[in-house]
C-alpha cells in the first residue's frame, strides 16, 4: 500500500470521516469553499474543459462540475482515492502528475497539494502547465515555507528524512500524532495525516511560486485567500495565473 492509498483508505475509514466533520462531503459548503480559494463565481466555468490533477477523493472535482464545467478530467495517483471520486466523476483515472505530456486543451487545471509531494517539483509544475490552453487558468496549492516550524521536520527540507521514522510508527501511533495536533493547532485528524504520510512534503515561498508562474507564461498572477478550513492559516501558498 503506497502512502496516498494508506491515507485515502485508512483514514477515511467512517471513525475519522465522522472527526473530519464531513470536509469531503460533496456539498455546497464545499462549492463555497472552492469559490473563495480559487476566486471564481457561480458559473465561473460554465461550459470549460477542466482538469482536477492530483484529484484526491473528488471533493474539488464536485466544485468543478458544480462551477458548469463541461468536462471535469481528474487522476490521482492513489487507487483508493479514485474509487472515492468515481462516486460524482466515473471518469476518474489512477495517474501520476509526473507522467503528463503537453496536451494544451484545458481552460482550468486545478492541482492542489500535489506538487510539493514530489521531488522535481519545478519540473512537474512545467508538465501542470502544459495542459492549460492560451487564455486558461492554472490554480496550485504548495506548501509555504514561512510555518514549516509548525510540522514538526515532516514538511520542508527536512521531510524526506523525518519519513523515515514515521514509517516505524503504527497506524494507532500515526493517529495519535494527528489527534495531538488537532488539539494543540486546531485543523483536522485528515490535514494532518496528509502533512504526515507523505515520504515527500516540500514547501516554497510565495516569491518562488510566483516566478515559475512567470516562467512558464502566465501573467495575472494572483496569491489567493491564505488559509482553508484543514490547515493552520497562512499555512499555503495559494496562487493562481492566466496562460499569455
Amino acid at each position: 500500500m503506497t502512502d496516498f492509498d494508506e491515507q485515502w483508505k485508512k483514514v477515511m475509514g467512517e471513525e475519522y470521516v465522522r472527526k473530519n466533520k464531513g470536509i469531503f462531503d460533496f456539498t455546497q459548503k464545499r462549492v463555497e469553499e472552492f469559490k473563495k480559494l480559487t476566486g471564481l463565481e457561480d458559473n465561473g466555468l460554465d461550459g470549460k474543459i477542466c482538469l482536477d490533477a492530483g484529484c484526491g477523493p473528488g471533493r474539488w472535482t464536485y466544485a468543478i462540475q458544480q462551477l458548469g464545467a463541461k468536462k471535469v478530467d481528474s487522476f490521482d495517483i492513489s487507487s483508493e482515492a479514485i474509487k472515492l471520486c468515481k462516486k460524482i466523476n466515473p471518469n476518474a483515472y489512477v495517474g501520476n502528475i509526473s507522467d503528463l505530456k503537453s496536451n494544451p486543451i484545458y481552460d482550468f487545471v486545478l492541482s492542489w497539494g500535489v506538487l510539493h509531494h514530489n521531488k522535481n517539483v519545478r519540473d512537474v509544475f512545467t508538465k501542470v502547465s502544459s495542459q492549460v490552453k492560451e487564455g486558461g487558468m492554472l490554480h496550485i496549492m504548495v506548501y509555504n515555507k514561512k510555518y514549516d516550524h509548525e510540522y514538526d521536520g515532516y514538511r520542508g527540507d527536512t521531510s524526506i528524512e523525518k519519513h523515515k521514522e514515521w514509517e516505524k510508527l503504527s497506524f494507532e501511533e500515526k493517529i495519535k500524532i494527528c489527534e495531538n495536533k488537532v488539539k494543540t493547532n486546531g485543523g483536522d485528524i485528515h490535514g494532518w495525516f496528509d502533512a504526515f504520510n507523505p515520504e515527500v512534503s516540500l514547501s516554497f515561498t510565495p516569491e518562488e511560486v510566483k516566478e515559475w508562474f512567470k516562467e512558464e507564461g502566465f501573467d495575472k498572477i494572483k496569491l489567493m485567500v491564505k488559509s482553508h478550513f484543514n490547515s493552520i492559516p497562512t499555512s499555503q501558498v495559494n496562487m493562481n495565473g492566466i496562460k499569455s
